[in-house]
């Protein structure tokens, strides 16, 4: 035993190196030393992208990202930081190493700018302040479609036809009368449901009052859609005021958004459609519910279906490459699903095929197939596209003119910029249809108004987007946009001084009034379709406290609808007590042949009362019929 307590070893000399390269044993530290244990390594570090120093970053999201590992000598505890304090303020570097530290632990994204949104380069704004700027602004266009919009325009046909389809839906039926299938019923059936839920027909004051209610509602909901959708695709948010601007207070937009027409329903349901696809995320429970909307559009009036093809083109830009085609076949598939409940109902009903196609089907029953086929008919007195351009260019030539050479832009500038080639086609789709369909009424450019907006403002940020590069933030490009807001509300109030001031719709509620007030209950009354609900409602602008008019027709109906024709009126003119017409219907009675009857009865009948004039075409005439 030796002094350190260690057996003694015979004296064996230096060690000598073995064969094979063998090493030491841990803790030999040479002869007569004393013998320590050997310390085990420090465990491996996975690499971390946030502390180690040779770490470069490539690319990082939330939850991935990619790095590649530089080998650096290290220096021990001058890499590692104990968490309460940092490498600077624990040790005090020299300049040189504390340089080659700061770039070492320096990470490198590459081309962080292409990735980035252009709305990052805008003002930011608080959520909650933009969406009360914006409807602050919308209360302009609202307030001025709303004052006077039941005096101006006058009630029309198609309002009273949707109306009164509307009342009879909440009475158990499709329509009043045979229904022909001119359009879907969900557009009525959506009438009926407001009509439902304010209370009644009669809740403002008569039937089309409530109607244009209902109007006022979806222009604002539609404003507000085009909004969303024109700031995902220009990704400016005073690009998308400038374009609710344009198409909230075009005179166009003003005139017929006032009217009850289905083309207004059915344009909030494609502007919902393409929100939830502009606004989704990629998220297939939006693309669903898009076709939902998008078949909704559809069902309300059928002329939507010519938008399918421009929204199938959003789903393809706004899916993600991995469910593009699982996105395209879902949109496809459910919008079909929804809009072909038409033609179940045709089908359920057998009137889908015109009388005597099918075997044993030989009675006469009005067809589907056969309405769709005399739709492409033109007909007797208007529905001309020219007289509908001549129509729309009176009310706002410079939206037609400027919203088309804007449409032709973005299809120049789609081959970059592909949400300018997807504005540009809903326009260019929808002109299309206008130019080659042989019926164009003057309502029928209520779908394409906003997309006209869209395009303009779509053209314009282009230019002012290479601006907005220049100075380095959306500034400028608010600035200019502003000013042309300014432009637009004096030019289109003074434009839409007539809706506000005019009064056509007087004549019409003083002749239901008059009815109300001198007509027996039980009589038959020939009326236009405008004062059909309100004749047949308990509390209608025409019954009032007393009964309805259980024996009101509807002039066209009357002449050539065989249950009323042969079986009420049993093909007589006596039959009928009263008329009331108007000018346009006074002029189409006269004119043409399939009215004799009632042109006989005008024939024998005096003028009991007179409203309006007829120098500005209000004039309403009371007719009654003197039997022999």
């Amino acid at each position: 035993m030796n002094a350190s307590g260690r057996p003694n070893q015979p004296n064996q000399g230096p060690l000598q190196q073995q064969p094979g390269n063998m090493q030491p044993p841990p803790g030999y530290q040479g002869p007569g030393a004393p013998w320590t244990p050997p310390t085990p390594p420090p465990p491996q570090r996975k690499p971390d992208p946030d502390r180690d120093p040779g770490n470069v970053t490539l690319f990082r999201t939330g939850n991935f990202f990619v790095h590649a590992i530089q080998p650096l000598k290290k220096t021990g505890a001058l890499l590692r930081g104990d968490g309460s304090t940092t490498i600077i303020e624990r040790i005090r570097w020299v300049s040189a190493e504390k340089q080659r530290l700061v770039a070492a632990q320096t990470r490198l994204l590459p081309q962080a700018e292409t990735y980035t949104s252009s709305l990052l380069h805008e003002i930011s704004i608080p959520t909650w302040i933009e969406m009360l700027v914006v409807l602050l602004v919308l209360c302009i266009p609202l307030a001025i479609q709303g004052v006077n919009m039941f005096n101006y325009p006058a009630y029309s046909i198609d309002e009273g036809n949707y109306m009164s389809n509307a009342w009879a839906i909440l009475h158990g039926q499709i329509e009043p009368y045979t229904y022909l299938y001119d359009h879907p019923p969900l557009g009525w059936i959506q009438i009926a449901g407001w009509v439902q839920l304010t209370g009644g027909l009669a809740s403002f004051s008569n039937a089309i009052n409530s109607g244009r209610v209902f109007m006022l509602v979806l222009a604002g909901a539609s404003s507000l859609l085009v909004y969303l959708i024109t700031s995902r695709l220009s990704g400016s948010r005073s690009a998308a005021l400038l374009a609710t601007l344009i198409y909230a207070l075009s005179p166009l937009s003003l005139l017929y958004r006032r009217e009850i027409l289905l083309d207004n329903i059915g344009m909030f349901w494609l502007l919902l459609a393409l929100c939830m696809i502009t606004t989704g995320k990629s998220k297939m429970p939006t693309f669903l519910f898009a076709a939902v909307s998008l078949g909704m559009a559809i069902l309300t009036k059928e002329i939507f279906v010519f938008f399918v093809p421009a929204t199938l083109y959003a789903v393809w830009l706004y899916a993600t490459p991995f469910q593009r085609k699982f996105s395209l076949v879902t949109v496809i598939y459910v919008t079909l699903a929804v809009a072909s409940a038409y033609v179940l109902m045709a089908m359920l009903k057998g009137e889908l095929f015109p009388p005597g196609v099918l075997p044993g089907d030989k009675g006469p029953h009005p067809s589907l197939i056969a309405a769709l086929l005399q739709k492409e008919q033109l007909p007797a007195v208007g529905g001309q596209f020219v007289d509908s351009w001549n129509n729309w260019t009176q009310l706002d030539r410079v939206l037609l003119i400027t919203g088309t050479i804007a449409m032709f832009i973005n299809i120049l500038g789609g081959t970059v910029n592909r949400f300018q080639l997807l504005a540009a086609l809903f326009v260019a789709t929808y002109w299309a249809f206008l130019l080659l369909n042989n019926v164009v009424y003057p309502f029928y450019i209520v779908p394409l108004l906003p997309f006209l907006a869209i395009n303009i403002v779509m053209a314009l940020n282009t230019p002012l987007r290479w601006l907005t590069r220049k100075v380095g933030f959306d500034l400028g490009r608010a600035l200019l946009l502003f000013m042309l807001i300014g432009i637009l509300i004096p030019a289109s109030l003074q434009a839409a001084s007539p809706l506000l001031t005019k009064n056509t719709a007087e004549p019409q509620r003083q002749a239901m009034l008059w009815l109300r007030s001198n007509v027996p209950h039980d009589a038959v009354v020939i009326t236009n379709s405008y004062m059909y609900s309100d004749l047949h409602e308990p509390g209608g602008m025409g019954v009032g406290n007393g009964k309805p008019f259980a024996h009101a027709h509807i002039y066209v109906n009357a002449a050539q609808d065989p249950a009323v024709y042969n079986t009420e009126l049993k093909g007589d003119w006596q039959s009928i007590n009263f008329l009331v017409v108007d000018s346009s219907m006074l002029d189409e009675i006269r004119a043409s042949q399939q009215y004799a009857l009632l042109n006989q009865a005008l024939h024998h009948g005096i003028v009991r009362a007179q409203f309006g004039s007829s120098k500005d075409g209000t004039q309403i005439q009371i007719y009654q019929v003197i039997h022999q």
